[in-house]
Formats: C-alpha cells, structure tokens, sequence
C-alpha cells in the first residue's frame, strides 16, 4: 500500500468515525469498532442496481435527507461538518462570556463577540476598509502594485494576481518548501470567464452586477463603479485564459517545475521573487515550486501592459470581495444574491456560522485547544492513536 493511499483511508476512517468517538466520550460508554457499514435502511430496494446503482445504493438517504436551505450540498461528511460547527459555536459562545480565563479565550472571545455585534458592524458600513483602499489609491508603480499585493496576503487578503502555499516538498516530503500557483480570479474556474453556454453566460452578466454594486458601496458613483468593474473582469478573464484547466491540474509531473528563486526571477523581469517572499514573511527559502510557469509570466507581462488604474481597481475588489460577508447588511446581501446565482444556495449562511467559520480558518490552532479540552478526551485520542497506528502498519 502506498503512501497516499494510505493517507487517504486514515483520513477517510478519522472523518467517518469522529462523531462515533466524541459522543461515546461524552456519554462515558466503552469505545467499540462496532459500527454498521452498509445501513439497508438507507437504500432504494425499489430500484435495480443495474438501472441506477446510486439510487438503489442512496436512495432513502436522499429522500430522507434533503439539502438545506442554507447549503449547497448535503452528504454524511456535511452532517459531520454541521455537527462540528455546532460544537464550535458553544465553545465561542462559552469563550465571549469567559474572556478573562486565559489569553486565548480572551482572543477568541472577542473576536467571535466583535463578529457577532451586529449593531456595531451596521453602524461602521465599509470604514474598516477605508484605510485599505486608500493605501491601494496612493499606489504610483508596478513595485508598488506587488507589495500591496504582498501585504494584502499577510493581512488576510490572500488571492491576488497568484496563488502561494508552504508545504511538504513532493519529491521530498522531509522538507517543507513555497509552492507558487496560478490563481488571481473570484469565479470557481476559469470556465466560468471563457465559456460561452447559457448558465456561463448567466453567471458573468450576474458577477459583473456584484462588481458595480459592491463598488457602489464603497462610495463610487455609477460610472466609477462600471469602469473598475469593467477593469476587474478585464484582469480576471486574462488570468484565466492563462490558467491551465483542471484535468492539466491533476497531472503531477506537469504542476511540479522546481525554481531558485533567481532562476524564477529570470522568467519575469518585473518580479524579483526573493523581494516577493520576503514581503509576504515567507523566509529562508531559496527554491520555490511553481505549478504553472507560462502562468507567471503571463502576469509579469500583464504587469506593464494592464493600465496602473486598472490594477488598482483590482486590489480594491480583492479587498473588498474578501471582507463582504463579514460587513454590513447592503454587502452581505449583496454577497449573498451573486452566490445564489453561482450556486443555488436558497439562503444565506447564519452568521455565527459565518463568524465561526472565520475564526477556526484563522485562529484554528487556539480554537482546537479549546475543542480537544472540551470534546477530544484522552481515551478518544488513545482510540484514535490504536487506529492510525493498526492502519499504518497493515
């Protein structure tokens, strides 16, 4: 058995039996591998698994289980994933009342209880985005386009113009190492810029509403509004094009070309990516792993032919993209209204899911201290080490 394989049937075991481990914890019962794998209950005996293996196989579970209103998706994994955020929340809400415990309840406290206070975020509109997006208007030079880019990802603001990560080497998975990726765009997939079907179609005319809306409610009158917008898609639909699409994506050989660092720098004469790391606090690097070189160049050129206004309405709408379902109403509902048409999500997400949410992807390390004291008891832990350990060595 290989090693991803091996990866992959650990986490699958973790995920599918976490819920089995905590609730048997909590309610003090022996831990027991008995579980029922295949449920009869959730089948469709009625129909015949030549015909339709699915149904036959998922058939009552999907009638019995339809998605809700505030999902997009609704599967055992999102049960777990619903059951988790619930959990998440007690703690936060536990953590707001308690601030005084410890420094990372004290953290965690407040922040969940700044993003919960409606009353406050209604009151200050886009003002926490004032000094943002006046820094970007200050902007006079390409240098100066790559640190804002550089600062917005250390600020949160990740997903301008590329994408980057450190993680495990793949061809030496002793070392972690920078992975440089083609990315810069808001929509799903490039797809969605290039195509010309009716529901792609759909999706850009409704995107390109989000885009002067949003722009409206950051104080720009109409014709602002329609011109960055029309600077945005601009940018995004050139970073498209110069995406590979997915099934090139998958294939590893092709999405793992090895740089130093100066030797990337020599396939863009306006990005000296050492420069670039150092901005973004990535240090101690002196090789990089780019996913899609043709990418990077392509940004290096569109770097000096994409007008200086027009990359400043880019980093604007990356700023403001990235707060909008954190802000006010206008801009949650406005959020929301494009994500119904891109999905088909019925309602938006409840806020303390949203805010939740937020802070496990930003303080997760202080938030699962918590989670484990609570829900992760040392006979869970000594379970699940018994499991990871029995499949490793299989």
């Amino acid at each position: 058995m290989n090693i991803t394989t091996k990866r992959t049937l650990i986490i699958a075991c973790l995920c599918g039996m976490n819920t089995m481990v905590f609730s048997q914890t909590e309610n003090k019962k022996p831990l027991s591998l008995k579980t029922n794998y295949i449920d009869r209950k959730n089948m469709d005996l009625s129909v015949k698994p030549g015909d339709n293996f699915f149904l036959y196989a998922n058939g009552n579970w999907k009638k019995n289980n339809p998605v809700p209103a505030s999902r997009t998706r609704w599967g055992s994994f999102d049960e777990l994933r619903e059951e988790n955020s619930k959990r998440l929340s007690s703690l936060l809400e536990d953590a707001s009342k308690n601030t005084g415990r410890d420094r990372n309840t004290q953290i965690i406290g407040d922040f969940y209880s700044s993003g919960m206070d409606s009353v406050a975020i209604e009151q200050k509109g886009y003002d926490p985005l004032k000094a943002t997006l006046e820094e970007i208007e200050k902007i006079n030079s390409i240098p100066g386009i790559l640190s804002e880019i550089a600062a917005l990802r250390v600020n949160g603001n990740g997903g301008a113009a590329f994408g980057v990560f450190v993680g495990a080497d793949r061809k030496n998975v002793f070392v972690n190492i920078p992975s440089i990726g083609q990315g810069g765009t808001s929509l799903p997939d490039r797809d969605y810029y290039l195509k010309d079907d009716a529901r792609s179609v759909k999706i850009r005319d409704a995107y390109v509403q989000n885009l002067k809306t949003m722009f409206g409610l950051v104080g720009e009158d109409a014709d602002a509004a329609n011109a960055d917008a029309g600077a945005v898609m601009k940018i995004e639909t050139k970073l498209a094009e110069a995406q590979m699409p997915r099934v090139e994506m998958r294939d590893p050989y092709k999405t793992y070309n090895k740089f130093s660092l100066a030797g990337l720098s020599a396939t863009t004469p306006n990005i000296d990516w050492s420069k670039q790391m150092e901005d973004m606090q990535i240090n101690g690097a002196d090789s990089v792993v780019v996913n899609n070189p043709a990418f990077l160049k392509t940004l290096d050129s569109m770097l000096t032919t994409v007008p200086l206004n027009d990359w400043k309405s880019y980093l604007r709408w990356v700023v403001i993209r990235s707060a909008a379902p954190n802000l006010s109403t206008a801009f949650v509902k406005t959020d929301f209204e494009f994500n119904k048409v891109l999905t088909g999500q019925k309602e938006p997400t409840p806020r303390w899911q949203r805010i939740s949410g937020l802070i496990d992807g930003t303080l997760g390390d202080m938030i699962g201290q918590l989670y484990v004291d609570k829900y992760f008891k040392p006979e869970a832990k000594a379970y699940m080490v018994d499991l990871v350990t029995n499949m490793q060595n299989t």
